[in-house]
């Protein structure tokens, strides 16, 4: 289009130069006129002036021919410039798209780093929380086993070689082995001991049963005597008679009595036996959860091991100590700590529970013996207190039978019977009875009769007759009390052993995901144990029918 413009504007020059070539027509006069009119330089001028317009056409034309010449060459370069101006456009287009391309990839890449920068963020708190958490498990591992140590340190100092270690392993595996090997060091501590106060507690059985053997052959001595002195009262006299009617009636009470206590033995036995399917009962559930934590099978298997090991030997050491025992080791060792199929953390947690649980089982061992054997030592004491007494009372009565037997042929006055009876009621006082004998002397003083010295005598006799009854019968009452204490006391700890087991049950299916043991606490003063913080045992009786059980605890 600029090229069309510029050809016209040629044309328009070249056109207004051709009109100028042609000159107007000039009118010539004749000769004569111009030889007057124009002169010679007039003339010269025009021819000039005509020369100059015909270079300046040529000029014009080799000009217009060099502008249409730089025309074209415009043409093409503009043509040219078109093309690259439309190809320039189209590239401009395709970096616009390919920048808003790279735009949007470069924001989903940044989403993508910012997550993947929180994630591994997550991962090193984790790290760093897995870290903390075993140091805390090495330094709770230490410190118990260190306490245990300490707690033992009366048989053996076991901290004198330091914390023992394995070059093999390093970190949280060197650690529990130390531990499990300072375990096994205490336990054989704990095996010896045991052997030598097994020994001295078998001695100590044998004096006993010695001591009470000899008190058995006294006792029957007496009775024996006591027996021959009623027999020989009963002949001489008809009021004996009497008293035997009245003794055979006592004798019916006593057996009306015997058998009611024989009822109460039948029922208590009966509640034993529900006591014991009870147990059964739970030591069925025990088996059934023992059978499921079997299942499972353990990632820290040696630690794990050792500790159920070390369970083992400690039931063994308990059948050793109480033959007696109904427990069976295989039922329990086996399903404590047991390894499970998890991760780290929760072998770990089962590991420091293993450890609390022993740390926690020496103390409750400590501190239960140590309150059993007080009560038994009260009772021990009390009962020797009263057989002590019952063999005074046997003696101060046999020497006043003897002692009136002896006189029953003698008159005496009043006075000195009065003095006999003020005697006699001394001694039984001395021996803790209260009986007053000055009724007996006013029942006579207001009859005003005299009496025979032998009916002094049969009167005396069957005071102390009567007396003997008394104390027979107390000792009767007394050995009842006993046995209802007794009862009373298995009773309560059966109870408190029951809520226990109920207790441990429900707290197992709670805690169904993580690791429940129970542990056994034994009497260790009642097997003759010397145990840590408790003082040497002394001879006890101890009765055949009473039951030794032991306390589950979590």
């Amino acid at each position: 289009m600029a090229t069309g413009v510029g050809d016209e504007d040629a044309d328009a020059v070249l056109s207004d130069v051709e009109a100028d070539d042609d000159p107007a027509p000039i009118a010539i006069s004749s000769p004569s006129q111009e030889e007057e009119d124009v002169s010679v330089e007039r003339l010269r001028e025009i021819l000039a002036e005509l020369e100059r317009e015909r270079q300046a056409r040529e000029a014009a034309e080799s000009s217009k021919s060099d502008l249409q010449t730089q025309f074209n060459r415009l043409k093409v370069l503009a043509h040219e410039a078109i093309k690259k101006r439309d190809e320039s456009t189209r590239l401009k287009d395709e970096a616009l798209r390919e920048k808003e391309e790279a735009l949007r990839s470069n924001e989903r890449l940044l989403t993508e780093l910012s997550e993947a920068n929180k994630v591994r963020d997550e991962y090193v708190q984790q790290i760093d929380s897995i870290r903390s958490e075993m140091n805390n498990a090495e330094q709770m591992m230490v410190t118990g086993i260190e306490k245990i140590s300490r707690k033992l340190s009366s048989f053996k100092d076991f901290s004198a070689g330091g914390f023992p270690r394995y070059q093999k392993y390093s970190g949280l595996p060197a650690i529990a082995y130390g531990v499990i090997k300072r375990t096994n060091e205490i336990v054989e501590e704990m095996l010896k001991q045991i052997e030598t106060t097994t020994k001295s507690r078998n001695d100590a059985r044998e004096q006993m049963e010695q001591r009470n053997y000899e008190i058995a052959i006294e006792v029957s001595q007496l009775e024996a005597t006591i027996s021959g002195l009623r027999e020989e009262v009963a002949k001489k006299s008809s009021a004996v008679e009497n008293l035997e009617k009245v003794v055979a009636e006592k004798e019916m009470e006593k057996s009306e009595m015997e058998r009611e206590m024989a009822e109460k033995l039948r029922s208590m036995e009966k509640e034993s036996l529900e006591l014991k399917e009870l147990v059964s009962e739970y030591d069925n559930k025990s088996r059934s959860l023992e059978a499921k934590i079997d299942a499972q099978k353990p990632l820290l298997s040696d630690q794990l091991n050792f500790v159920s090991k070390i369970h083992e030997q400690m039931y063994s050491l308990i059948s050793l100590v109480d033959d007696d025992s109904n427990m069976d080791q295989h039922e329990f060792s086996e399903s404590l700590f047991l390894p499970q199929e998890t991760d780290l953390e929760e072998n770990i947690r089962a590991s420091l529970a293993g450890m609390d649980s022993i740390y926690e089982l020496t103390k409750i061992v400590i501190v239960k013996t140590k309150d059993m054997f007080e009560e038994r030592k009260y009772e021990a004491k009390k009962l020797h207190e009263t057989v002590s007494q019952l063999v005074k009372e046997k003696e101060q009565i046999g020497s006043l039978l003897r002692s009136t037997l002896s006189k029953r042929m003698k008159y005496d006055p009043s006075s000195k019977t009065s003095e006999l009876f003020e005697v006699a009621e001394n001694g039984l006082r001395e021996s803790g009875i209260k009986i007053r004998f000055s009724n007996i002397l006013e029942r006579h003083d207001k009859a005003g009769t005299p009496e025979t010295a032998d009916d002094e005598v049969y009167t005396l006799a069957g005071a102390l007759e009567k007396i003997v009854k008394e104390s027979q019968v107390e000792i009767l009452e007394l050995k009842r009390s006993v046995d209802e204490l007794r009862a009373s006391r298995l009773r309560e700890r059966l109870e408190e052993l029951t809520r226990q087991l109920e207790e441990s049950d429900t707290r197992e299916e709670s805690r169904r995901h993580q690791n429940a043991h129970r542990y056994l606490c034994w009497p260790w003063d009642w097997l003759g144990i010397n145990f840590v913080a408790s003082r040497q045992t002394e001879t006890q009786l101890q009765n055949s029918n009473e039951m030794e059980l032991s306390e589950p605890l979590l």
